[in-house]
């Protein structure tokens, strides 16, 4: 048909991707150069990108599979930005150096994530109601921190 792409554009080809599909499909990318203009796309390096997604794919195998994320290690962690110019928790403490190896740093990865691609998300105010609405719960099991709500990173996206 005159007028019609030989193929489907790339956003539609990425919307029917699963996680895993899509870690490996920016992970092949041959040219180094185009993992930077993607990773750059959610301000990001390449390696801190490539290191979160592989830890939602492991996450997400964890949870389709019933495991648990309470009190667990996962294997794989979401790398710690250095550049001042990612959103992440502010100040030494936030992170406690035993949160960095459970689900905690995932979490404030994936906020900052949704905060490049969709400003105007409500997961952390979810995220903060359900934690905040149960009975209360060792937190620590999880990584997260007491008081963890009150970092100025997650009071800019809990209203």
């Amino acid at each position: 048909m005159a007028g019609s792409p030989e193929f489907p554009p790339s956003w539609l080809l990425v919307e029917t991707l699963t996680v895993g599909q899509f870690a490996s499909t920016y992970r092949n990318l041959k040219r180094r150069a185009d993992r930077t203009a993607v990773a750059r796309n959610v301000d990001l390096t390449a390696p801190v990108l490539e290191s979160w997604m592989q830890t939602y794919v492991r996450v997400r195998n964890v949870c389709a599979h019933h495991g648990r994320l309470w009190n667990v290690g996962l294997g794989v962690y979401p790398a710690i930005p250095t550049s001042t110019t990612v959103s992440w928790l502010e100040g030494n403490e936030a992170l406690p150096e035993r949160s960095g190896r459970q689900l905690y740093p995932v979490l404030v990865s994936l906020e900052t994530v949704l905060e490049t691609i969709t400003p105007r998300s409500g997961w952390a105010s979810r995220l903060h109601e359900l934690i905040s609405t149960r009975p209360p719960m060792n937190l620590r099991g999880m990584g997260v921190p007491e008081g963890w709500a009150d970092d100025p990173f997650w009071r800019r996206h809990i209203g």
